[in-house]
């Protein structure tokens, strides 16, 4: 009767340690499973940021070409107005010198400078992009670092221990 019991004992031992190994099992192909799916997620996050980057640069180029042509605009507009003042004057019969002369050069640096102003503005708003572009890659660069980080092992380990 004791060889029964001792069998019986170690039958429920062996059952018990196989089941144990089995959700030990389980365990870890868990952990591996989870650990994909981080490793996927920092991925699908670095694309992101790199595809908003990529935006941010066209925008960047936009406002670039965009301030050229306000700037262009404004010169034309400077130029219209300084050929009609041109015009005007003349049709007084104005001597284009001396003050009227001051008043063509004042209408002339206006113009000029309202065309820098533009441009300046162009530039400044693709700086601003640019530097959000490169906030982004940034990020990208993190998320890719913690996506190549990502280690089962130490749940593993939890799990094989536990």
């Amino acid at each position: 009767m004791c060889e029964l019991t001792a069998m019986i004992t170690g039958g429920t031992a062996l059952l018990s340690a196989a089941m144990g190994a089995a959700q030990q099992g389980i365990g870890v192909a868990q952990q591996l499973r989870q650990a994909a799916e981080q490793r996927n997620d920092y991925n699908f996050l670095a694309a992101q940021q790199r595809n908003a980057a990529a935006v941010d640069e066209m925008r960047a180029q936009q406002a670039e070409q965009a301030g050229e042509a306000d700037a262009d605009k404004a010169r034309q507009k400077a130029g219209q107005r300084l050929g009609q003042l041109q015009a005007r004057l003349a049709a007084q019969g104005t001597d284009l010198s001396g003050s009227p002369l001051d008043l063509l050069g004042d209408v002339a640096a206006a113009g000029a400078g309202d065309a820098l102003a533009l441009r300046y503005d162009g530039l400044r708003n693709a700086w601003e992009n640019r530097v959000r572009g490169a906030g982004r890659q940034a990020q990208a660069r993190y998320y890719e670092t913690a996506a190549g980080n990502v280690d089962p092992t130490l749940g593993i380990v939890k799990t094989l221990l536990s």
